[in-house]
């Protein structure tokens, strides 16, 4: 697979992912935060747990569980395929399709971090 093919791969799965855990927009939470001057380490776990703590996670949390399965199925497909087919010494490519599930859930969690951070300072900025 091409650079091309998983920069594409990666856009629609960080657009799907953001749409999953980013909540829909209630003006409740700024309102609740200019009223009380908190910092922006506490506004921030709230955004966190906010984005956790809804209907529309669990449906991240299935995306994640699906391309964990599909990297791992497609990457034992491969060795199958290969090892039955090659004629040359049996191979193994787990080690691979662990590195890249890895992968996949470190870039998962940075990408939540982030959306964290934006909806932070997003609410901050409204704060003020």
């Amino acid at each position: 697979m091409g650079y091309s093919a998983i920069a594409v791969i990666l856009l629609v799965y960080s657009g799907l992912m953001t749409f999953f855990l980013v909540p829909f927009q209630r003006r409740v939470y700024s309102k609740k935060y200019k009223q009380n001057q908190v910092s922006f380490l506490s506004v921030f776990k709230d955004s966190l747990i906010k984005m956790i703590v809804h209907k529309k996670a669990i449906l991240a949390f299935i995306l994640l569980s699906f391309t964990v399965f599909c990297i791992w199925l497609g990457y034992a497909d491969a060795e199958y395929h290969y090892n039955a087919h090659s004629g040359y010494s049996p191979i193994s490519t787990n080690i691979k399709a662990i590195y890249s599930m890895f992968g996949l859930f470190v870039y998962t969690v940075l990408l939540f971090l982030l959306l964290g951070f934006a909806r932070t300072l997003k609410i901050v900025k409204s704060a003020f």
